[in-house]
């Protein structure tokens, strides 16, 4: 029996990681399924934002909302809290192009899609990303919250839409919530001429004080986008946004 060229690649690649397996992006140790970035134990002892008792809707716990008010959107998931070992990997992914940080980041927004969508939750119409100006993306080589949402996309099988146009700004790392939305909101522009889907959903890699989701979600409300949900890596609690700021 011949065997696929699929069926060939799969075995070629386990074979491959039971000779030189990957190590554990947490502890090091030896991975123990092939394509993965994190062993068993650690995928185990991952900490995460348990939200299944709200909805799956982050906008419901206090902690976040008082962070983020006045809330332009209405749903929010977040697979964790900005929380170690989360922010070392979304630094090293953003900032030192690790692309196995990328990757394991990308393979834990796979499975929370997987996790919502079998638990019944309401898919949109089509997902769109915070951009980056055309001097972040030629400095870092790739969008983050672009790829991110590429998976959603790619899980739900929905559209990916490519609709703001970002300026170059100032960083704001560093900024006051007031600071960061007075260097917002000039910045963006909706670049998109045709009517948008009612239902839509807008991927960042990390939220802090929400200053650049909002400034976004003027734009989409403007467009007669009547939901609009907000998918993110980590978010930042209330009384710690301020001194979490990444820039874009």
């Amino acid at each position: 029996m011949k065997m696929s060229m699929a069926a060939l690649n799969l075995w070629l690649h386990q074979l491959l990681h039971l000779l030189l397996p990957n190590s554990c992006l947490w502890c090091q140790l030896p991975v123990h399924q092939a394509k993965q970035q994190l062993c068993d134990y650690c995928i185990a002892a991952l900490p995460g934002l348990s939200l299944a008792n709200h909805q799956h809707n982050a906008l419901l716990l206090p902690v976040v909302w008082r962070g983020l008010a006045p809330v332009k959107f209405d749903f929010l998931h977040s697979l964790s809290w900005y929380q170690l070992p989360w922010s070392y990997w979304i630094r090293q992914w953003k900032f030192q192009q690790d692309f196995a940080c990328g990757e394991l980041l990308c393979q834990q927004l796979a499975q929370a899609c997987q996790r919502y969508a079998s638990s019944g939750g309401t898919k949109p119409d089509a997902v769109c990303f915070v951009p980056i100006s055309r001097e972040r993306r030629k400095e870092r080589g790739f969008n983050q919250a672009q790829q991110l949402a590429a998976v959603i996309a790619d899980s739900w099988q929905i559209p990916l839409l490519d609709i703001f146009h970002s300026k170059s700004t100032q960083h704001q790392v560093g900024l006051t919530r007031q600071q960061r939305r007075a260097n917002l909101r000039r910045q963006f522009r909706l670049q998109h001429r045709n009517k948008l889907p009612e239902h839509l959903l807008l991927v960042d890699d990390v939220i802090t004080t929400g200053a650049t989701i909002d400034q976004l979600c003027r734009l989409l409300r403007r467009q007669q986008v009547l939901r609009i949900d907000v998918w993110t890596l980590a978010i930042t609690p209330a009384d710690m946004a301020a001194h979490h700021a990444l820039p874009n």
